[in-house]
């Protein structure tokens, strides 16, 4: 029964799940049948057969990403004192930084990098996809409510964040640097010429 979902969401979306973690999965999938009382994976197959929204729906909760700015700061330090200068110096008088992040869900994995980018060059060229269309939308606006900036300093802020109803925007020298995507990693071809890969949503 399980294939058989996986064969009607590949078939709806485009999206082989086939080799995702199954339990991971599964736990999606419950939580999709627990909202719409149904307690039997084959009963929940015949709805999905019958109501194309609960694909939809389905998809989009297997493609939630967990991200945050700045989420794992070490990791975020250990970048922008070690990595991005080496990178900085090997690129000094040729073509731009290029940096993709893979599976950035809502941009703020990206807007970090290129947060951390800015802060250590003065030109960049940064890549972003992901797989999750509605969530590659909320990057593009860089729209985010007040709660999801926790780990941004107050320096960061002021500095790259301009307050909007509801939250603050990235602003537009930051978004300008970034291009966001749809991207399949299993099926679409990677992007060539790249100095940095971030893959820690992925």
């Amino acid at each position: 029964t399980l294939h058989q979902i996986f064969e009607l969401l590949g078939l709806h979306t485009g999206v082989d799940f086939a080799s995702y973690k199954h339990a991971t999965l599964n736990r999606r999938m419950q939580r999709r049948m627990l909202q719409q009382r149904i307690v039997k994976l084959e009963d929940y197959l015949t709805y999905l057969q019958a109501n194309p929204s609960e694909l939809d729906a389905l998809y989009r909760d297997m493609l939630i990403g967990v991200t945050s700015f700045f989420r794992d700061p070490e990791a975020f330090e250990f970048l922008q004192a070690r990595i991005l200068p080496q990178i900085a110096l090997q690129q000094l008088g040729k073509s731009p930084i290029r940096v993709w992040v893979a599976g950035c869900a809502t941009g703020e994995e990206a807007y970090s990098v290129a947060i951390c980018l800015i802060e250590v060059l003065a030109q960049l060229k940064l890549q972003s996809t992901d797989l999750n269309e509605v969530a590659i939308e909320t990057a593009r606006s860089g729209i985010y409510p007040q709660n999801s900036l926790n780990g941004i300093s107050p320096e960061r802020l002021r500095q790259f964040f301009v307050p909007v109803e509801g939250g603050y925007q990235i602003s537009k020298s930051v978004r300008e640097l970034c291009v966001f995507a749809k991207h399949n990693l299993c099926s679409d071809p990677p992007f060539s010429r790249l100095d940095l890969i971030v893959c820690r949503n992925v």
